[in-house]
């Protein structure tokens, strides 16, 4: 009887660490997505920001590693703003919505890290704008291809990359998959996921993922204004109507503390 009890516990382990196996394979593959805001100028430059949504699939890979593997890439040769300017920005908790950050609550009740997604500034001048390499085309083209052909090893880069920046993600995969396996299945999941057809959205409102601090930024540093610009101003808030903070009021808050800013 004990000798049955034994086999029943040992086959229920084994299919529990097969359901394991099977929802960490059944995350979310879709398309990666993104999101371009309408257009800004200062003097002859043109800024847009875009925001790129990961599939969670590759929920791992993060606006840093992105950032450097590009900067590799362009070794030797200028590197363009976009590039520079990627980020990994804090989301707002609903599009066009309160200005509140975007939490998930844990089992003891208490607020998550707040969430966040990947963000670049892309610029032209009048003259670029006529060059296809100049173009945000040609921006997320550079990526996939990039990423999609595993360049330069990119992912035992990237497990070296999390081992030294990420090592809570690096324990949560060591727990699941030895090193090899764990290589074979970054370079899987980034190829298939950067390879696959993306979906652009355009003309998106600000508001729709920034908040209103990450939003005065943007207009201070890169458009060189100290008060909203009024012809852009739907670009910036979806319901310009009824929502327009002050500009010189707003301040950014620690993520230590609560939704509000």
């Amino acid at each position: 009887m004990s000798a049955r009890v034994k086999v029943s516990e040992s086959n229920l382990n084994m299919n529990m660490n097969t359901i394991q196996k099977r929802l960490v394979a059944q995350r979310q593959t879709g398309p990666i997505v993104y999101y371009s805001s309408g257009l800004f100028e200062n003097n002859n430059s043109i800024y847009r920001i875009v925001f790129m949504k990961l599939p969670d699939n590759i929920w791992y890979v993060k606006a840093p590693f992105i950032k450097m593997m590009l900067e590799k890439v362009f070794d030797g040769n200028e590197v363009p703003y976009w590039v520079t300017s990627l980020r990994e920005i804090f989301i707002r908790k609903q599009p066009h919505g309160p200005n509140q950050l975007d939490r998930t609550k844990r089992n003891n009740g208490e607020l998550g890290f707040p969430k966040s997604m990947i963000a670049f500034t892309h610029k032209l001048n009048r003259t670029a704008s006529l060059f296809e390499r100049h173009s945000l085309s040609y921006a997320i083209a550079k990526i996939h291809n990039i990423f999609a052909n595993n360049v330069s090893r990119l992912n035992e880069v990237l497990h070296s990359w999390l081992c030294e920046n990420q090592r809570g993600i690096i324990r949560y995969f060591t727990e699941k998959f030895d090193q090899e396996a764990l290589l074979i299945k970054f370079k899987k999941d980034i190829n298939k996921t950067f390879k696959a057809k993306r979906v652009i959205n355009t003309d998106i409102a600000l508001d729709y993922f920034l908040l209103d601090w990450d939003i005065k930024k943007f207009v201070k540093n890169d458009i060189g204004l100290n008060h909203w610009p009024e012809k852009e101003l739907r670009y910036i808030y979806y319901r310009v109507a009824t929502r327009v903070p002050d500009f010189d009021t707003i301040q950014e808050v620690s993520t230590k503390s609560g939704n509000k800013w």
